[in-house]
Parts: structure tokens; sequence; C-alpha cells
């Protein structure tokens, strides 16, 4: 291990050393550019403009040349598995590594802690990716939206794809000077949004806070807003290991806020396969959930391919488990990323009025914490005496809500709802009172 690391500070020390020679040609170069005319001068390209950028950085690195090597003595001492990961990105990116260990490991963490966004590293990776989603992206790119572009690395296979305009949300301040270089090397081609809000799927608490919810509104006003039914008015693209994410997105259009906000909008999102499988392959009632209900009958999904996940930083932790299901779960979340299109439904609006969707989340997410309650009971305890109707539609006293399908769910709240006797039920004061604990009142007294 001792000769390991030695070798690779002294990999690093003889790189350091070309590229100064590097650096003291090219800066030398532009040196002699002091005598040109201005009209010269005024006509240096973009790869000029590029290459002066990138040696400012390199001399900036230089000086600090003793500080990298520090941390990264410090990160072989500290962690193996960091090394592993440094390692790695220099086979698959090198230029990428330089701008990490520029960067520090303070911005940029190489291991997984409490952050869901993920960085795109691996230029063939993002070829795949692109690959993957350009037949389904290239049928509409009125607002083409890439989340936590990073590096930019899969922002340039988006371009070579032929996408005319990438809006780039990055929340992260320090990579900023990156994605500028990148929007300067391809004019009108690329607008950064600047904001800490620029992380669409890491503000989940936005929706408790009333000053962040509204910001994070606003970072939605520049687009254009369609019909819900028209086709969709942003395409999202972007990669996220939250287990909540789907989450996130229902409640964005239940409530219609967010991304839901000024139309439909179609994701093409890389996410970590137990959740993809949490939603589609129901094995056991414990996993039959009011969010896989919502899912079911709200958005339209399609599994479009598969990625390598070590691909993207920071690499998630290895856990050890003891059940074999939970094993293999785990595996393949450190293995691979699933590349899925998701877009809400165009007609969900012909099936229950925007309000109407809000009460039926109530009534799934109510009857659903236990699966095995049984349906004519629990209604009874809102409307005495119902279950007589619910006998004549063929249900019976053994029914259980996670007999019904998530179709079966719908319609029994649309026969629920059609009662006379619905609206003064307690049901309504119930409703009330959890949807105005979350904030979402005003909503349904527009």
């Amino acid at each position: 291990m001792l000769h390991t690391q030695k070798l690779f500070i002294c990999n690093i020390t003889s790189w350091l050393s070309r590229r100064t020679r590097h650096i003291i040609n090219v800066y030398c170069s532009t040196l002699s550019n002091g005598n040109l005319p201005i009209q010269q001068k005024e006509n240096i390209n973009v790869r000029e403009t590029k290459e002066l950028i990138e040696i400012k950085t390199e001399l900036s690195k230089m000086k600090k040349k003793n500080k990298v090597m520090e941390y990264i003595e410090k990160s072989i001492s500290r962690d193996k598995e960091i090394l592993d990961i440094i390692n790695y990105i220099q086979k698959v990116n090198p230029d990428i590594s330089d701008i990490i260990q520029l960067l520090g490991d303070r911005n940029i963490s190489f291991k997984k802690t409490n952050t869901t966004i993920l960085y795109l590293i691996d230029k063939n990776t993002a070829a795949e990716y692109v690959s993957l989603i350009k037949n389904e992206l290239s049928k509409n790119m009125c607002y083409v939206a890439e989340l936590n572009p990073g590096f930019g690395v899969l922002t340039r296979e988006l371009l070579k794809a032929g996408v005319p305009l990438i809006h780039l949300y990055e929340s992260n301040s320090r990579l900023h000077k990156i994605l500028e270089i990148i929007c300067t090397k391809y004019p009108g081609k690329l607008k950064l949004i600047s904001s800490k809000y620029s992380n669409f799927f890491g503000i989940t608490r936005a929706f408790y806070n009333d000053k962040a919810t509204k910001r994070y509104q606003d970072s939605f006003r520049t687009i254009e807003s369609k019909n819900w039914e028209d086709e969709t008015y942003m395409q999202v693209i972007g990669a996220c290991d939250s287990t909540y994410l789907f989450t996130f997105i229902i409640h964005n259009l239940v409530f219609r806020n967010g991304f839901m906000f000024y139309g439909r909008p179609v994701f093409y999102i890389a996410v970590l396969p137990s959740v993809w499988n949490k939603y589609n392959i129901f094995t056991s009632l414990n996993i039959y959930t009011y969010t896989k209900v919502m899912f079911k009958l709200m958005f339209n999904y399609e599994l479009l391919g598969t990625l390598n996940r070590k691909a993207f930083i920071p690499w998630s932790k290895k856990k050890q488990y003891k059940r074999k299901s939970s094993v293999l779960s785990a595996k393949q979340n450190y293995e691979q990323l699933y590349v899925i299109k998701l877009e809400p439904k165009a007609d969900i609006y012909a099936q229950l009025s925007p309000k109407d969707w809000i009460t039926f989340s109530y009534f799934v997410r109510h009857h659903m914490q236990k699966r095995r309650t049984r349906v004519i009971p629990a209604l009874e305890k809102w409307i005495p005496d119902c279950g007589i109707r619910l006998i004549a539609k063929d249900y019976t006293i053994y029914t259980q809500f996670g007999d019904l399908t998530p179709t079966q769910i719908l319609e029994l709240f649309k026969e629920f709802k059609s009662w006379p006797d619905y609206k003064e039920s307690h049901f309504i004061d119930s409703m009330n009172d959890s949807v105005g604990a979350h904030n979402e009142f005003e909503f349904l007294n527009e």
C-alpha cells in the first residue's frame, strides 16, 4: 500500500512538471501578441479565449501545488476508497481529475454524503446516456433543462446530438466557472441559470417553508407556459439517487407547483434501480402504498436503459445486509443507474379536476396506511350505513384496499364522492385539516 501511495504521488509530481513546461510555452506565446494591431486582438477566436482562461486556471493551480499534493496525501491516508475514485477519474477523464483536485473535497464529495446530487464524469457514459434518450428527446426540445451539469460532460454530448439550446441549472457556484468556459465555447447554445434553488431535486423541504417555496417557484418564471393537454413545455435531464425522488415529483403534480405549474414536463432521469423497482414490481402488500397508486394513475413511464454507477460522483456507500433480496438490491444500486422517461399523463384532468386530485391523494394516503384496511368499515366511519351501497357494487365485508388496483381505488373514490351525504361527511373536515397542515389549503379555496 505504501509503495502504491508513493508511486501515485510521483506520477502526480511528474505530471505537474510536464504541465509546467506546457504552461510556460503557451504563456510566453501569449505575451508576443502584445505587438499585434488592435483589430487582430479583437479577432481572437473562442478557442484562444478558452485557452487563456485555462492558462489562468493552470497558473492558479501551480501556485496551489503544495495544497493539492497535501490534499492527495491526506486523501490516501484517510481512505483507500477515495484513492480508487481518483484513479478511476484519471482513467476515464483526466481533465476532470485536475479540476476536482483544484476545487478540493469540501466542494466536490468523492463518497456518498447527505446529498442527492450526482455529477457525471465519464465521457463514454455521457455518450451512452444521450444515445438512450435522443430519439425521444428529439420529438420536442422547446425548453431543455439539464439539472446539475457539473463539469459539462453530458452537456457537450447533448450539443453533439443536436439540442439547439440547453439551460444549465447548477446550484454549486464553485462549478459555474467551468460551465462559463463551456458557454463561451458554444455561444448562443447554452444558458447558465445561477441560483441556489437550481437543484430542483434536492429541496423537498421547500414545501414546508413559504419563502423557499416562492423562490423555488420563481426559478420557472422565464419558461413559456402551455395548456396541460398540449405537448410538454419543458424537457428535464439529470441524475438523482434520492429514494424520495418520485414522491417529490408526485407532490409537484398533485398540488400543481414546481415543475408542474406552467404545464406538463417530461423527465429523462438516471435513478437508482431500487427506486424504479419499488414502483414497478409489487411482490407484497408491504410495498403497495400511496405513492405507488398515485404514480401508476398519474404518469406514463418507460425504462430506456442502464448506465455505469461509477460514472457518477459521489460514489454510493457499500452497505451490509443480511437478507438476500436486500443484498441484491444494494449490489445493483452500487453498480448501475436506470435511465427512465417519466411524463405526466395528458388526460388526468379528464378523470378528476385539479382540486379533486388533491382530495383523492388524501383519500388514498389515509386508507393505504394499512393495506389490509377493509373498505366497507373504513368508509362507514365517514358515512354511516354506506356499506349497503358498496355491496351493491360487488364489494364484500372482507374487501381490503390492498386488494384493489390503482384504477379500482380511483373508481371507489368517484363512487364515494358521488353520494349526496359526501359533502357533509367528516371526511371533508379531516382532509382540510391534513392538507392545511401542509400549507396547501389556499389551493383548495381558489
